[in-house]
C-alpha cells in the first residue's frame, strides 16, 4: 500500500461487511478533529510506514464524533473518550482496546499483536483470573497494554479495577509485562487514596524502572502520564524520599527528552511533565529557559494540521505550567489564524486568562470557541462549557445566561443523538449546574426542564 493510502472506511455497517467477506481484522479508530490526542496518533501513528504497511491486513474504520448519528454508534460500540481504538475479529468479536499514548513503534508492534491474537482480551483475562492454563508471553502483552481508561466496562463489567491488575501481577510470567501491570496497579491506587501500602518499596520498585533506560522507553506512556499522581500518592511534600524520587523521575524524563527516535510532541510531552514535577519539589529555575527554547523549537518543526495542533497545545502547556503564561497566550493568538481548530485553542486562552483573574477575557473566549465550533456533538460541548462558565463567572448576567439558554436548547433539539454518549454527558453537566440555580430565568427553565426528560426518555 502507498505512503498516506489508508482506505479508511466511514461506514460501519459496509466496514464490519468487508472484514467478514475478506476475513480480515477490523480496526475501529474513534475520535474528532479537535481532540490533541487524536490529533497526535494520526500524525505519529497514522503516518508511520510499518503502520500503512501492516493496514493490508485489516478493515480501518473511523468514526469521527461529529458525524451524523456518531454518538448512537458510540453507544452501540461502548465508545467514548476521544480517542478510543479498537480491534474486531472479522465475525465482529472484539479483541482488545489499545492505548493511543504509545510511541508509534509500540503502538505498532501491539497492533500486529492483537490483529494476530489468537484469543480476545475478555478471554485471557477469564483464563489469567482463573488459572485454567497458562497465558503466552503475547496474551500477556496484549493485557498489560490493554487500555483501561476506554475500557468502558467490556473487560472490567462490575469488578473492581485494582483488584484485577493485583491479581495479573501475581500471576504473570512476563517480565516487561509485571512492570507495566505494577504500575498500573500503583496508579490504581492512588487515584483511590489507598492506605496500607508499603510505599518505601513501592518506590524501590518505582526507581528501578525509572533508572533502567529501555524500561522507560517500554513504558514511555505511563512513565509520563502516571509522573505526578504516584509521587503525591508516595511522598510526603518536602520529605526527603519526595526529593529523591522526583529527581529520578526527572533523569527518566531527560532521557525521553533528548531521544530522537520520539516524535517532536512526545518529547515536549516528557518536557512538561518534568516542568509538573519541580512544582512539587525544589523549583528548577533553568527549566524556564529550557521550556521556552524547546517549546520555539518544538513549534518552528512541527507541520501539518494534526502534527501542530498537539505540538501547539502541548507547547502551550509546558509555557504555562512554567508559569510563562504571557509566552502561552502568545503562542496560542498567534496559532489562531492558521489551526484547523480555533475553536479549542480559545478553550485554552480562556483557562488561561481565568488563571490571570481575568473573567470577562475568559468569558469572550468561551463565547467565541462556541460561535467557531464545528459539528454536532463539538457544539454542545463546547455550548454547555460557555453556560457553564456563565453561571460560575457572571452569574448576575441574567440576560447573557438566557440567551445562552434559548440558543443551547435549540442546538440540543436539532441533533438527533442528543441522549447518547457524550452528548448525554453535557446535558448532564448543565442540568446538574442549571438545578443549583436559585430562580433561573424562563429560557433557563426551559432548557433544564427540556435536558431533563431528554435524559429520562434516552
Amino acid at each position: 500500500m502507498a505512503a498516506g493510502a489508508i482506505d479508511w472506511q466511514r461506514d460501519p455497517q459496509a466496514a464490519f461487511a468487508q472484514a467478514r467477506a475478506a476475513g480480515k481484522p477490523l480496526l475501529l479508530y474513534w475520535g474528532a478533529a479537535w481532540c490533541p490526542p487524536c490529533n497526535r496518533i494520526k500524525s505519529v501513528v497514522f503516518n508511520r510506514t510499518d503502520f500503512i504497511e501492516l493496514a493490508d491486513s485489516f478493515i480501518a474504520l473511523e468514526i469521527d464524533g461529529d458525524s451524523v448519528g456518531a454518538q448512537r454508534l458510540a453507544a452501540q460500540f461502548k465508545l467514548r473518550s476521544y480517542p478510543t481504538l479498537v480491534v474486531f475479529r472479522p465475525d465482529g468479536a472484539e479483541v482488545t482496546r489499545l492505548p493511543c499514548e504509545l510511541d508509534g513503534k509500540r503502538f505498532v508492534h501491539i497492533l500486529d499483536l492483537a490483529l494476530n491474537a489468537r484469543f480476545t482480551a475478555a478471554e485471557s483475562l477469564s483464563v489469567a483470573l482463573s488459572r485454567e492454563r497458562a497465558l503466552s508471553d503475547d496474551e500477556w502483552r496484549l493485557l498489560s497494554f490493554y487500555s483501561w481508561d476506554t475500557d468502558e466496562r467490556q473487560l472490567l463489567k462490575n469488578l473492581d479495577f485494582a483488584a484485577i491488575v493485583a491479581s495479573l501481577t501475581r500471576a504473570c510470567t512476563l517480565a516487561d509485562a509485571v512492570v507495566r501491570l505494577e504500575w498500573l496497579g500503583l496508579h490504581a491506587a492512588a487515584v483511590a487514596g489507598e492506605t496500607g501500602l508499603d510505599q518505601a518499596a513501592a518506590i524501590r520498585r518505582l526507581e528501578a524502572t525509572l533508572c533502567d533506560n529501555q524500561a522507560v522507553c517500554l513504558q514511555f506512556d505511563i512513565v509520563i502520564g502516571y509522573a505526578l499522581d504516584l509521587v503525591r500518592f508516595l511522598t510526603a511534600p518536602g520529605s526527603t524520599a519526595r526529593a529523591r524520587l522526583i529527581a529520578s523521575w526527572s533523569d527518566a524524563l531527560v532521557s525521553l527528552e533528548d531521544d530522537d527516535t520520539l516524535d517532536i510532541g512526545d518529547r515536549l510531552n516528557a518536557l512538561r511533565t518534568r516542568v509538573r514535577l519541580s512544582r512539587l519539589g525544589a523549583a528548577e529555575p533553568q527549566l524556564l529557559a529550557l521550556a521556552s527554547a524547546r517549546v520555539a523549537e518544538a513549534t518552528a518543526q512541527a507541520q501539518g494540521p494534526a502534527l501542530r495542533h498537539t505540538v501547539v497545545v502541548t507547547g502551550a502547556g509546558v509555557l504555562s505550567d512554567a508559569g510563562l503564561i504571557d509566552e502561552a497566550q502568545q503562542l496560542l493568538r498567534a496559532e489562531l489564524a492558521q489551526s484547523h481548530a480555533p475553536y479549542f485553542l480559545l478553550h485554552s486562552l480562556a483557562a488561561l486568562a481565568k488563571r490571570r483573574g481575568e473573567p470577562a477575557a475568559a468569558l469572550h473566549c468561551y463565547e467565541q470557541a462556541w460561535a467557531d465550533a464545528v459539528g454536532g456533538a463539538t457544539r454542545l460541548q463546547w455550548g454547555a462549557t460557555y453556560l457553564l462558565a456563565l453561571l460560575d463567572l457572571a452569574p448576575r448576567d441574567g440576560a447573557r445566561i438566557e440567551h445562552c439558554a434559548a440558543e443551547l436548547a435549540a442546538e440540543f433539539a436539532a441533533v438527533p443523538d442528543a441522549a447518547f454518549q457524550r452528548n448525554r454527558t453535557q446535558a448532564a453537566r448543565v442540568v446538574k449546574a442549571l438545578s443549583a440555580v436559585e430562580d433561573a430565568g424562563a429560557q433557563a427553565s426551559a432548557l433544564l426542564a427540556a435536558l431533563r426528560q431528554l435524559l429520562l426518555n434516552a
